[in-house]
């Protein structure tokens, strides 16, 4: 009787061991989870991220308060409604907004223009969804010369159109004047021409990153980021230190002094 009970017991522990095999070679290969032993590869935030910040944030206060004692706050007199300041200038985070508007239609410069290039921006991740390279300075040494390359290109291109345009008498390069002979509606001139201006030296740019450095999609990217990047702050700089009364183009060194 013994034997007759342990025999089914024997062909039952076979298939149980055979159900285990196969189930092994289901989970058979790479791990999608990340692993845990990486300590090697991780900082803590506390001491090493926590103490960076606080002792830059030291150094920076004790840096302002030397320059708060020893130079004086460029404040003026008190606001007054009736007299308004020549140049009276926007924030400086604004400036390159303001700058904008001295070439072009204030519908443009102050709400097409930078919701266009906001919703880009804001759409990046859902056209680049590649994983490689993310959060390293130019993706690839190809992608720091685009960097380089574009930088120069958009300088360039943005201050001929700044002396340009304020040579013609911000006229949009004399066209506002061909625009009225013509009888055309003034908006033409300010938005026609510089959204036409826009567009023809993006796709410059597009055109001579492709031809040049045969860039995918990551790089184009980049190229097109930086040109946003380097046309903010140009013209931040631009509307800080070169307008001066009238928003006429003028030296740093000659601009009038708002303290004493």
């Amino acid at each position: 009787m013994a034997e007759l009970v342990q025999q089914p017991t024997d062909a039952a522990a076979q298939i149980d061991e055979k159900k285990k095999q196969k189930l092994l070679e289901l989970v058979r290969g790479r791990a999608v989870a990340r692993p845990t032993d990486l300590a090697d590869d991780e900082v803590m935030v506390w001491p090493s991220l926590v103490v960076i910040e606080a002792v830059s944030a030291a150094i920076f206060l004790a840096i302002m308060f030397v320059l708060s004692v020893m130079v004086n706050a460029p404040l003026l007199e008190r606001a007054d409604p009736n007299k308004t300041p020549n140049p009276a200038k926007a924030p400086w985070y604004f400036l390159n907004l303001q700058e904008m508007l001295l070439h072009m239609d204030p519908a443009l410069a102050g709400i097409i223009v930078p919701t266009v290039a906001l919703a880009s921006i804001a759409a990046i991740p859902y056209i680049d969804r590649s994983p490689l390279g993310v959060g390293v300075l130019g993706t690839s040494s190809k992608g720091r010369t685009i960097i380089a390359f574009t930088t120069v290109f958009t300088s360039v291109v943005l201050i001929g159109l700044i002396l340009l345009d304020e040579a013609s008498g911000r006229t949009g390069f004399w066209m506002k004047t061909v625009f009225n002979d013509w009888g055309w509606p003034e908006w033409t001139s300010g938005m026609v021409m510089p959204t036409l201006v826009i567009g023809i030296f993006v796709g410059m740019l597009v055109v001579m990153v492709k031809k040049i450095f045969n860039p995918t999609t990551r790089e184009l990217i980049i190229a097109l980021y930086t040109g946003f990047f380097v046309t903010y702050w140009l013209l931040a700089i631009v509307g800080t230190s070169f307008r001066g009364q009238g928003q006429d183009l003028t030296l740093p060194w000659n601009l009038p002094l708002v303290h004493h």
